[in-house]
Order: C-alpha cells, then structure tokens, then sequence
C-alpha cells in the first residue's frame, strides 16, 4: 500500500474530526476540510494559533452549511470564539475568506459553480443514501485542489 503524504494525512486526520462532530461523511463536509486546509496552506500556516480569522459565505441551507462544521473542525476558527463569521449568500456559491489577526494578507477560497452544481444533482438524486455520500466524500476529498477550488491570495 502506497505512504500518504503529508497533505492526505492531513485531510485524513481532518475528515475524521469532521465526522465526529458532525455526525456523519458527506461531500460538503469534507468541501470544509478542504477549503480550510487550502486557505491555510496558502496563508503559510499548518495549524492555527489563535491569529486566524474566517469569513464564510453560502446558502443557508442543508447541504451547504455542512461545510461550516469542516471548516470549524480544521481551522478551530468556530462560532463560539467568535473566529468564525458566517454571511448568508442568496446564490448557490461557497466563498471563504481567511486572514492573520495583525497581518494584512488575506486568501479566498470559492468553490467551483460545476463542483457545487454536479455535488448538489448527485446528491438529489441519492435521496439519502448513505452509500452515495459517502462515495461523493471520498471523491471530494481526493480530487485535486485546482479541480475544485479558485484561490485567491491578496
């Protein structure tokens, strides 16, 4: 069996914190993890040391505040500590916008419209099915980063 590098352990390691929280696997979960390990990454940070910020944008709606509980799970940027901001989009878009408490750079991470949209159809279609979630799960977590996400570093 093939090593997992550092970025699958990692997304690993992620997702199953993930789930425990909330509850089950399902693809917008793990879009969170995703999200939040890219947006991170790019920011030049593994782990969070109290200086992250995170401002998410979506439907407020099932699935797509899924993803919220990936984020909090990965960044430990959460509602209660009040380092995770969350603004209610009417289009069916997943933007998310992290920044360094005293820095000024600033990286945004959205979604793709195709991702979403095909994510959406599969899981209408899936009517619940355990199976299916969990098969788009693993499929988003291992498609590449410039498959699913545009990244913008400012």
């Amino acid at each position: 069996m093939a090593r997992l590098n550092t970025l699958q352990r990692n997304i690993v390691a992620s997702v199953k914190r993930a789930k425990s929280i909330h509850g089950h696997l399902g693809p917008f979960l793990v879009l969170g993890v995703r999200i939040s390990i890219a947006g991170m990454e790019k920011l030049g940070i593994e782990k969070n040391d109290g200086k992250l910020r995170v401002e998410a944008e979506m439907p407020y709606i099932i699935p797509y505040t899924c993803t919220l509980d990936g984020i909090q799970a990965t960044t430990q940027c959460t509602f209660g500590n009040q380092k995770l901001v969350f603004k209610e989009s009417s289009s069916p878009t997943v933007s998310v916008k992290f920044s360094l408490k005293d820095k000024n750079n600033q990286v945004v991470v959205s979604v793709k419209n195709e991702i979403l949209h095909n994510l959406i159809d599969r899981l209408k279609e899936a009517k619940g099915d355990e199976k299916v979630q969990n098969e788009l799960a693993l499929t988003v977590a291992t498609m590449p980063e410039e498959n699913l996400f545009y990244i913008k570093v400012k």
